[in-house]
């Protein structure tokens, strides 16, 4: 179903959120917002009341978590619903019926494009030219019931190809968007996918949004798995092969088990494991892991056992730490080398799967094996790396109760107190750094509130955000992300601001625009104005000061890879660059 964001807004106007959030906790009244004891940590049983609900913005925000959204967002999170289930309750409550109407043009083209091809793919799969296909499919164990479960087909190299079969009914652009074909130099399109096992990568509601293809033998220049680019139908971050296939057996599964590979799903599948989805051909991102834990908060993730998927399941971890709850369960399943999901399931038996399953390393046991692993702990030089290694990853969880419990098990680890570190004050009182450090937790916090104070300004004046006000954020600047706010807000003139966070992608900025939501303090047209541009200004100058920041680390050989990512973008967005400048960037690109 395709929800016209109009009725979203008025949607959101119509239900109140405070009477949304006491059909779950209890609320109380206090000055101009409602303050509720937050659900989202601490198993619901916090002492102290932490989240603001404000009823004029509708929305949320927990001070503590830094959980934040509107009455859809609350639903999602709270009751375990997709963004179609939320909208349906809350249409429910206030007696409204939701408008069936079609998507955009362009989206239904290229989904009717898709959908029309997976059909013929399917259809190949059953003819005669594609007997090599069955065949491989045979040998891998793969019943007819399941290829058809999953829409598997074939993609010929033979005459009349998709192309000449799908141009009797769509023109040349929607081809050239839908993913299916490419440019040859004459400006001719060609089947993107030729002699090759096609997997249809269903959406949510089952719809064909892209496809991967596997090569059944090899040939010169050609990777064995093929798959589509990204449109406007398909973007690989937020999608999970299997997903709409694991939720036609169990809407709500206990577990959900993430592979890499599209034949390791439906060999799982076909050895009676039901619940496993890939990331489509990309690390596991934490857009994946957020729709994931829209249905299940208990994560397996099962990579290959080389060195290729030890590094993915890092890189999960990496992901996986900003997005982590009390209730979020994720673990690691690790194959020996030249072992994948596939091959080990067919080897062994399911069972035997599932005895992976509960001798798996969980992702905080995994994080602290690693941070060991660093480097000798007997010795300070060994802590003090394995400190190094630790710190940013633990200041990127967002959960506070978790960020402590990681605090004090990595202070234990090497022996050095994580909360001073953390809050960026060394336990040594060298005069010279505990004056550096605090520097820079104050600039932070200076930035911080900038930002706050700008997005109030525009949560209750819009129209500004079509102004020449915000001429001075250029576009690489790292805080173009407020550009984006305000061209949202371009974009969307008669949205409210609850509707402006559900577009928010971004978890930091989300949490930052939430906190300005629920702020009580009032402005004149007048004040939003000097507010934006005041801030502005201290970003500017705090961009001179933080660039001074990072050069004192530089010389004194303590500037992380980030920082010094941090710094080469600072220098390089300057109109004109010194000599120094130059030089240091140079320095800066051989580190």
């Amino acid at each position: 179903m395709y929800i016209p964001e109009s009725f979203i807004d008025r949607l959101l106007n119509s239900v109140n959120i405070v009477e949304v959030i006491q059909k779950s906790t209890q609320v109380e009244r206090r000055g101009g917002a409602y303050m509720a004891k937050c659900p989202f940590h601490k198993g619901g049983e916090e002492k102290n009341a932490s989240m603001k609900i404000y009823e004029e913005t509708g929305t949320y925000h927990c001070f503590t978590c830094k959980e934040t959204g509107n009455a859809i967002s609350f639903l999602k999170k709270h009751d375990n619903l997709d963004f179609i289930e939320a909208v349906e309750r809350l249409a429910s409550y206030v007696g409204m019926e939701i408008p069936k109407q079609e998507k955009g043009a362009a989206v239904i083209k290229s989904t009717n494009i898709n959908n029309k091809a997976a059909d013929i793919f399917y259809t190949q799969l059953k003819e005669e030219k594609s007997k090599n296909t069955i065949s491989y499919l045979k040998n891998r164990g793969i019943s007819g019931e399941t290829a058809k479960f999953f829409n598997l087909g074939y993609s010929t190299s033979r005459t009349p190809g998709l192309h000449e079969k799908l141009s009797k009914e769509f023109n040349i652009n929607e081809l050239k968007e839908s993913g299916l074909f490419g440019t040859n130099e004459n400006g001719e399109l060609y089947d993107r996918f030729r002699d090759r096992l096609m997997f249809p990568i269903r959406n949510i509601k089952g719809e064909c949004i892209a496809f991967g293809g596997r090569l059944l033998k090899d040939k010169e220049n050609q990777a064995k798995y093929l798959n589509s680019p990204e449109t406007k139908t398909y973007k690989k971050k937020y999608e999970l092969y299997g997903l709409y296939e694991v939720r036609q057996i169990n809407k709500r599964p206990e577990s959900i088990f993430v592979v890499e590979g599209y034949m390791d799903v439906i060999g799982l599948f076909q050895h009676g494991v039901k619940n496993v989805v890939a990331s489509s051909g990309t690390a596991f991102t934490q857009e994946q892991l957020r729709k994931i834990l829209n249905y299940t908060n208990t994560i397996y993730i099962v990579f290959d056992g080389d060195e290729a998927g030890l590094k993915a399941s890092w890189r999960t971890v990496e992901n996986s730490l900003p997005l982590l709850r009390e209730d979020t369960r994720i673990s690691f399943i690790f194959l020996k080398e030249g072992e994948d999901p596939d091959s080990f399931i067919k080897d062994n038996g399911k069972e035997a799967f599932y005895a992976l399953a509960k001798s798996s390393k969980s992702l905080s046991d995994y994080f602290f094996e690693t941070i060991k692993s660093q480097d000798d702990l007997s010795s300070i030089e060994g802590r003090t790396i394995a400190a190094k290694f630790a710190l940013p990853l633990i200041k990127s969880i967002s959960n506070e109760t978790l960020k402590q419990a990681y605090i004090n098990e990595a202070s234990n680890i090497c022996d050095l107190d994580f909360a001073k570190l953390i809050q960026g004050k060394e336990s040594k009182k060298d005069f010279n750094i505990q004056k550096k450090e605090e520097v820079e937790v104050d600039t932070r916090s200076i930035m911080k509130k900038s930002v706050l104070g700008i997005f109030m300004a525009l949560i209750q004046y819009p129209k500004l955000a079509d102004t020449n006000l915000f001429k001075s954020i250029k576009s690489n600047s790292r805080f173009s992300f407020i550009l984006d706010v305000k061209d949202t807000y371009i974009l969307y003139p008669d949205s409210s601001a609850s509707v402006i966070l559900e577009k928010m992608e971004n978890e930091k900025i989300r949490n930052i625009f939430g906190e300005a939501l629920v702020s009580e303090i009032k402005l004149s047209e007048e004040d939003a104005i000097s507010m934006i541009k005041d801030c502005l200004e201290t970003i500017s100058q705090t961009d001179s000061e933080r660039e001074e920041i990072l050069k004192g680390k530089y010389n004194m050989q303590e500037l992380t890879s980030a920082e010094k990512r941090e710094l080469q973008q600072i220098i390089l967005k300057k109109d004109k660059m010194s000599q120094d400048d130059e030089a240091l960037i140079k320095n800066l690109s051989s580190i």
